[in-house]
């Protein structure tokens, strides 16, 4: 379940309602053949191009925002003392480095796992994984707002990783009901550990998750890129 949709039932509803209008404006705005250069032109082809540019610009804006996190005197001490923690072994410290909560919608990424994946369980797991990483962000941006001497650097690019991160979300959940029209599909909900501390009043809390999310999203970002463009290949047969 995304963010928005979590304080009331109303709301929940007028989420997917709103969602399913987006949806519906994405594939009415997106024309059965695009006269190229080169002919007519695949609709999924051009969203799953799509998905991976916003993904290309993830991987900018969260190497980026981790560089920030270690060097601006907002973050700078803090992580210094995370990292100072885990030279020596601190097991809270090394869980938030080495443990990714998105792991559990991961896709295998080779060998027989990956191959003998049937697409459309593929397709349903990378929204799942696409979903996994929206909570996360929101509430960063969340927190970000609220709190005192936040650079505008750092925040505006966890507003755009935010949005890039629904997008694509978008784009899978189009691609399925475009390739499996009667598709029936519940999105998992993945829990965020860190999510109480970061939303919390302890400071070194707030980092700790802060330290977890930028860690994570720089090493999870690889794989959606990769599995973006395998399911581009399974489904298109385009980029193989």
């Amino acid at each position: 379940m995304l963010p928005l949709s979590q304080p009331h039932f109303s709301g929940a509803l007028l989420l997917l309602v709103v969602s399913n209008l987006l949806l519906w404006e994405k594939a009415a705005s997106i024309p059965e053949c695009q006269t190229g250069e080169n002919g007519c032109s695949d609709p999924l082809v051009i969203t799953f191009k799509n998905a991976l540019q916003r993904a290309e610009v993830i991987n900018i804006l969260a190497d980026k925002m981790h560089e920030e996190f270690y060097h601006n005197p907002f973050s700078a001490g803090q992580f210094e003392t995370l990292v100072s923690r885990m030279y020596r072994r601190d097991e809270e410290v090394l869980r938030a480095r080495n443990h990714c909560h998105s792991n559990v919608t991961n896709p295998p990424a080779h060998g027989p796992e990956h191959e003998n994946l049937k697409t459309k369980r593929y397709l349903k797991t990378m929204i799942n994984f696409m979903g996994a990483w929206i909570t996360p962000v929101y509430y960063l941006v969340e927190v970000l707002s609220d709190m005192q001497n936040v650079p505008e650097s750092i925040y505006s690019k966890a507003q755009e990783i935010e949005l890039k991160f629904r997008e694509i979300h978008d784009d899978l959940t189009w691609v399925l009901k475009k390739v499996y029209p009667k598709v029936t599909f519940w999105e998992k909900s993945i829990i965020w550990e860190y999510l109480p501390g970061l939303r919390s009043t302890d400071t070194s809390k707030k980092f700790l998750a802060m330290f977890n999310l930028s860690h994570c999203l720089r090493v999870d970002i690889f794989f959606i890129k990769y599995h973006l463009s395998a399911l581009m290949c399974r489904i298109t047969g385009q980029d193989c």
